[in-house]
Parts: structure tokens; sequence; C-alpha cells
């Protein structure tokens, strides 16, 4: 676990990440004026009817929660990179999911969660491309 075995530190890899996230938050908040219109939720969602999407839609939100949680437990049992990295992938996971449950449930917001969305599929397939290097 240390930087010579693998080049990069658990510090290094937070702060990448981190800036992506801080990044993003920049965009949607000040560049997109996400929040600005009051966060009016709504229940039905999008289309206006409550369907079996929404609840599929929150469903997995509160699934990737369940995956993040366990990844993160394992992580603080055994100080291992590769759990991080995959905590990581989970939080990304888990933070491309919120990402559908605002755009569902708070429709009168004008965003682009695609962007975002697919920043958020780079970070998990950059952290599997590391998981695997790692385990060369």
């Amino acid at each position: 676990m240390d930087r010579k075995e693998t080049g990069f530190s658990i510090k290094t890899i937070a702060v990448v990440y981190a800036a992506v996230i801080v990044a993003a938050l920049f965009y949607f908040v000040i560049l997109q004026n996400f929040g600005y219109q009051g966060l009016k939720f709504t229940l039905e969602g999008k289309d206006r009817v409550l369907a079996p999407l929404d609840a599929l839609i929150l469903l997995s939100a509160l699934a990737s929660l369940a995956l993040l949680a366990v990844s993160v437990s394992a992580f603080s049992r055994k100080r291992d990179m590769r759990l991080f990295v995959l905590s990581l992938a989970f939080f990304f996971f888990t933070l491309r999911q919120f990402l559908f449950l605002m755009d569902n449930f708070f429709p009168g917001e004008n965003i682009y969660i695609f962007h975002a969305v697919h920043t958020f599929d780079v970070l998990i397939l950059l952290s599997f491309i590391f998981l695997m290097y790692k385990a060369r």
C-alpha cells in the first residue's frame, strides 16, 4: 500500500477525484443555475405520473448507497488501496444515481445531467482500470 508499490497514494487519488467533483458542482450550481428555480419537488417525477420508473430510480439510488456503505466498511477494516479505489467507484456510481433522482423529482430545474453522468462514467471506468492495473 505504499507509494513505491503503486506509484499513487490514497491522498493523490482523493485530491484528483475531489477536484473533478468540485468542478462538476461549480458547473451545475454556478454555470447551470441549479437550485435557482426553488427546487420544487414533484413526487410523480418528470412525466407527472407516479410510475414504476420512479420507484426504480429510487431503488437504484438506495442500492448504490448500500454498495457504497459495504465497500467503505470493507475499506475501513482492511485499509487496502484496491478497496479504497473500489469505494471511490461506488461513490461515483452513487452520485450518478443521485443525479438521476434530482433530474426526475425536481423537473423544474434545467440541468444537463448527462454531462456529469459521462464524467462519473469516466471516473468509474478509470477506477476499474486502476484496479486491474493494481491486481497485476
